[in-house]
């Protein structure tokens, strides 16, 4: 696995821990709980993130085109 696969896996579940934590659920912005809008970043951000890593990976070298 490339380290960058690993710390995108770390970062998503840092990230998804810290978005269910209970505490989120009352607190609201713009009528909206904040449990939300860190579900709906999450939804947003994360494969946004994981085709940038994708689209980022090294092409293969030399003048194959197989």
């Amino acid at each position: 696995m490339r380290r960058a696969d690993l710390w995108y896996l770390v970062a998503l579940g840092a990230f998804a821990a810290v978005s269910f934590h209970p505490g989120w659920r009352e607190p609201q912005l713009a009528g909206i709980s904040l449990f939300g809008w860190l579900m709906a970043t999450l939804m947003v951000v994360s494969p946004i993130a994981a085709l940038t890593l994708f689209l980022r990976e090294r092409k293969p070298r030399g003048g194959d085109s197989r």
